[in-house]
Order: structure tokens, then sequence, then C-alpha cells
């Protein structure tokens, strides 16, 4: 049985299916590296805010929330000019950027698992943006609506799902 995906807008609260959702406009604009992606762009006239997917209630994974505050955190405190925050604000950052750090480390591995033949091997395309410091290429953000399970060869969504044992 499928279910329908559903959003909600986060201006004027319209709700209805993923598919009357309008392209969203301005995507890099709107959404900042670490956000989720807005389902699409509200369709009541006149609005145009993002509508967000609505969660099932089904999944109570933090780790994409808590990833994003991680990316969040560091990106804000890497752009203040020269970075010269105050120290309460410097070192409140980093109190928040580690806590999410430590949870994602104590929490259980998850993967990427393709709902239509259960296999691992999902991929997604991604933007990597270089980073001087560390000489490295560092996630930028991810294109998830696009994934590909190479285990069925084949266009797929997927569940994020413990890793067993």
């Amino acid at each position: 049985m499928s279910t329908t995906e559903t959003a909600t807008c986060q201006s004027c609260g319209w709700t209805g299916r993923v598919e009357e959702t309008k392209e969203l406009r301005d995507v890099w604009d709107r959404v900042l590296p670490g956000d989720v992606m807005p389902a699409g762009e509200c369709p009541e006239e006149g609005c145009g805010a993002a509508a967000m997917l609505d969660q099932d209630g089904s999944d109570d994974d933090l780790r994409p929330a808590l990833v994003a505050l991680m990316l969040g955190l560091d990106r804000l405190r890497e752009s203040v000019p020269g970075g010269a925050l105050p120290s309460p604000v410097a070192a409140n950052l980093q109190e928040l950027a580690d806590y999410a750090r430590s949870a994602l480390a104590a929490g259980s591995l998850v993967q990427p698992v393709c709902d239509a033949c259960g296999g691992t091997s999902v991929q997604v395309d991604a933007w990597a943006a270089w980073h001087l410091d560390a000489q490295r290429w560092e996630l930028h953000s991810t294109y998830e609506p696009g994934a590909i399970c190479t285990d069925c060869d084949a266009e797929c969504s997927y569940t994020m799902k413990p890793v067993a044992g």
C-alpha cells in the first residue's frame, strides 16, 4: 500500500499533497547548506513560501537535524569577518556544535536503504566545496530527490535505517 506524501507551508499553513506544490524558485537563495530541502513552493496564490514535507511520525531519526545544526553552527562561526565573535557567543556556538557531534557519535549507525529492492548501494548527487585550510573537499549539500540504487540499477526513494548488528 502506498502512502500519499503531504507538505505544509511554513508561512500560510497550507497543507496538501506534495504533487500540488510548485517548483521552488531561487532554491540556493532560499535554502542554506545543511537545511532540509523543501518539498516545493506553496501553491496558494500570493504566498510563495516553502512547503516542507510532513513527517509521518514514524521517523524518529534526529541525525539529519543534528547534522544541519552542526554544519550551520560551524558555518555561522566561520562567516564572521575575522572570526571575531564575542567570547560568550563563540563558546555557546562551539558548545552547541560539539553537542550535535557527540549526539551523532553516540547514535546507532544508519544507512540509506532502497525502498524498491532493499539494497544499500544508494547514491545521490552532491556538491562539494574545497576547504583551503583542511586541504580537502568537504560536502556542501546533496540533491537527495535524485537517488539511484546501484543494486537494482534504478532511480529510487530510500529510507534511512539502522545498521543491523
